[in-house]
């Protein structure tokens, strides 16, 4: 992908009406969601059970660009597409504004976003 957060958002949700009056968010990703750390026996809370926080802000996207979101989401996620359409979703993208890694002791890691999307899969 490219590395885009894509959301499918319904105002139905209490957090989503809240994030229309202040799209301030962030997002936490660990390896505790993989098989990696029970693998390694490492505790969810250990740094070496690495994490990333994204932080920035929650937007509706355009039309054009909710085709690609669409796409990477319901590719990945074939059931959204079945969600009931009285509630009337809508495609979103988190704007990254900072990201910190914590993999390890000694305090966090600053990643760009520039760094961040430069990456290829």
């Amino acid at each position: 992908g490219s590395g885009v957060p894509y959301l499918y958002l319904t105002d139905l949700e209490i957090s989503v009406q809240d994030l229309e009056i202040n799209s301030n968010a962030s997002l936490t990703v660990s390896l505790a969601q993989t098989p990696y750390c029970k693998k390694h026996r490492y505790d969810p809370q250990n740094p070496l059970c690495a994490h990333i926080i994204f932080c920035g802000g929650i937007v509706k996207v355009n039309d054009s660009e909710a085709d690609i979101a669409k796409k990477a989401l319901f590719s990945r996620h074939p059931e959204m597409e079945g969600w009931p359409k009285d509630h009337n979703w809508f495609f979103a993208k988190f704007n990254i504004t900072n990201i910190w890694v914590l993999d390890y002791f000694g305090g966090l890691k600053i990643v760009t976003p520039e760094e961040y999307y430069s990456i290829k899969p």
